[in-house]
């Protein structure tokens, strides 16, 4: 009788542990095994986390473990936090960066110090591999996002896979037949494969661990779910959304892994399109820019987790795949149908439609203009300009002269604000017309031509440039810089106060622009929220409207001589109607970092006559007193700012910019 011999299987039968996970649990949390806490750190997170705790509290705590304060240093003054000017002494790196993020940061830079049990060195290694890139990118899409503590979830993504390293650790036969059998399939679901091996995942330990370490569970319950983010929506909006960035954060880590499963691949570039504003050339662009900021981190940590990775490397390999990519749709969509349609006579403007560009690989985005209105139908351009369209803009848009307008971006005192194509040049940009009821009076007109033309003459990349001033029908307008972003006021509104960083790097952009104003003796006289623009990609915050509110002075004015308007950032001075001078401005800047940092108007009140009466009258409250982690000397800053004696406050703004610039 012949014996047929079956080749073995070409993949391993899954590893089944079968131990239940409370077996599992028990034995990774022994106390012979389970990692020691970074003691001092815990001490950190413990105080920072009171409402009374005071800065030098902390700067007390961290000197008692010298490494630590050695690492903080080094990681303040790194590009992470892009400081102009180094800081030598833990307790001025406590005043410039916030209570908030030191406890943030000293629990992450302790990490690597954590003892785990023998022969987790090689483990160590790879796990830093992911962690470091990961936290870091986790940050950086959380300031992108605007959300309130990026250095929680900085640390939260250094935390988030410790568990992993006990799993192999502990179990390394079956963690090495695991990883054979599930292949490049733990990537995009690790936890469900674990729970096939193991009877529990990585994140459910390492959550175990953190409640241990007395962590709080808004970063304890993000971690347990960051593969699962939909399991941690009950746990409310926080911990859902900080899931949801970790494992966004996890996959573009591994982004030259990812690349390769087209369906992964394509749900992650949706999530990063529709969550974080990241379409595939600005998600390219953001790899580029984290890289040096991982690499930085990195070797802050270097001396405790041996020879790091090639971060830039790996990341690079990422964006690589996301470009290849982008070329091979374009050639695909050129070979596809449209082209045999285009083969046979007909266009694809004849269907009133363009083909999208939005995919073509572009050296520095845009260098082609973004989807334009359509024309109409038959050929025939937009229709031209007529005052009624300032209330209701025809659904094709319309022409104003060189200009494509498209769409209502806002309306305020001044009038009204289109967004707008101009085709000659390919570039879009804002066209501010006079309101109707301004443009009625001949010094209003003229008033508005001859500060758009000042303001134009002010060349700075925190100010909105003015391209063009032109009139229509005995209306003026101009075009200026088109700012792909938000206000202010909006930020404000619906993300609350800002992070302290944040608002220290726009406030030194303002005062830089006021500087660059003032040395040619242009005055805005109107600094408000409402007039700062922040740039979505690239953060970047520009002042805009220079110069015009001198035209509602002459043209909106109350019968009892009261000025219309917003009153809250209005200098006293102003308010009285002696003059307004730079130092008004500086007046202004103080209302908006009081704004940035406390989420409130520093003079509040229900009628125009009563903020009036508190700018003149009142002191604002400490913002101390709203928010305890803002740092003093930026108190005394604003505050200073805020002086009812323009001779009290700061000289000029370029003075303020140069303090900013030591602190951001």
């Amino acid at each position: 009788m012949s014996t047929t011999i079956y080749p073995p299987p070409a993949i391993p039968l899954p590893p089944r542990h079968r131990a239940a996970r409370e077996e599992v649990l028990a034995a990774v949390l022994d106390p012979t095994r389970l990692p020691a806490a970074p003691a001092v750190a815990l001490q950190v997170v413990t105080a920072a986390s009171r409402p009374d705790c005071e800065p030098s509290e902390i700067v007390t705590l961290l000197a008692l473990d010298s490494a630590l304060c050695g690492k903080l240093l080094r990681a303040v003054n790194s590009c992470i936090y892009g400081l102009k000017q180094p800081i030598s002494s833990v307790a001025r790196a406590v005043h410039v960066i916030g209570l908030n993020t030191v406890r943030s940061l000293a629990l992450g830079l302790s990490i690597p110090a954590v003892k785990f049990g023998r022969g987790a060195e090689a483990a160590m290694r790879e796990y830093w591999m992911t962690s470091v890139g990961g936290a870091i990118i986790a940050r950086e899409l959380a300031i992108l996002v605007r959300r309130a503590n990026p250095d929680d979830d900085l640390v939260a993504g250094l935390l988030r896979d410790l568990g992993e390293l006990l799993l192999r650790q502990m179990y390394a036969d079956t963690w090495a037949k695991h990883v054979e059998y599930y292949g490049d399939r733990l990537i995009e679901d690790p936890c469900a494969a674990e729970l096939e091996s193991f009877g529990i995942d990585h994140a459910d330990i390492t959550a175990e661990i953190l409640q241990q370490w007395k962590l709080p569970p808004d970063i304890v319950e993000p971690i347990r779910y960051h593969h699962q983010p939909a399991l941690a929506a009950p746990g409310g909006k926080v911990h859902h959304n900080r899931a949801e960035l970790l494992q966004f954060a996890n996959y573009l880590v591994q982004l030259d892994t990812v690349a390769q499963n087209p369906e992964l691949l394509n749900r992650v570039l949706n999530t990063a399109k529709d969550r974080f504003h990241l379409p595939r050339q600005a998600l390219v662009a953001f790899l580029q820019s984290v890289a040096p900021k991982i690499e930085a981190f990195a070797a802050v940590l270097n001396q405790d987790i041996g020879q790091c990775p090639n971060y830039a490397a790996v990341l690079a390999a990422g964006a690589a795949e996301l470009v290849n990519l982008t070329v091979e749709t374009s050639r695909n969509r050129m070979s596809g149908p449209s082209s045999a349609t285009r083969a046979n006579g007909s266009s694809a403007s004849a269907t009133g439609t363009r083909p999208n560009e939005s995919t073509r690989l572009r050296p520095k985005p845009p260098t082609a203009p973004p989807s334009r209105t359509p024309a109409p139908a038959g050929g025939a351009g937009p229709v031209e300009f007529r005052p009624e369209f300032a209330k209701n803009m025809p659904a094709g848009g319309c022409k104003l002269g060189d200009y494509e307008l498209q769409s209502i971006l806002g309306r305020g005192a001044m009038g009204i604000v289109f967004k707008a194509f101009e085709p000659s040049l390919a570039r879009f940009v804002a066209i501010k017309m006079l309101a109707p009821e301004l443009a009625s009076a001949p010094v209003a007109r003229q008033r508005f031509a001859r500060e758009a033309r000042v303001a134009a003459s002010i060349q700075h990349e925190n100010v909105v440039g003015i391209h063009a001033v032109r009139e229509l029908n005995g209306i003026p307008y101009l075009a200026m810089e088109y700012v792909n972003g938000s206000c202010l006021e909006t930020r404000v509104e619906q993300h609350g106060s800002m992070p302290v960083l944040l608002a220290l790097s726009a406030a030194r952009q303002i005062a830089s622009g006021l500087a660059a104003a003032h040395a040619k003796q242009i005055i805005h006289r109107d600094i408000k929220p409402a007039n700062i623009l922040i740039e979505d990609e690239s953060g970047r915050a520009k002042i805009t409207d220079f110069g015009l509110a001198r035209v509602i002075d002459d043209a909106k004015v109350t019968a009892d001589g009261t000025l219309i308007g917003t009153p809250f950032f209005m200098a006293p001075e102003t308010v009285q109607g002696r003059g307004a001078d730079t130092r008004s401005d500086l007046f202004g800047l103080g209302g908006v970092m009081y704004h940035m940092v406390t989420g409130r108007v520093p003079f509040p009140g229900q009628t125009v006559a009563a903020v009036f009466n508190a700018v003149c009258t009142k002191d604002p409250e400490a913002p101390r007193r709203l928010r305890p982690t803002v740092p003093d000397w930026l108190e005394d800053m604003i505050l200073r700012l805020l002086q009812k004696d323009p001779t009290a406050r700061y000289p000029d703004a370029a003075s303020v910019a140069a303090i900013l610039g030591e602190c951001c």
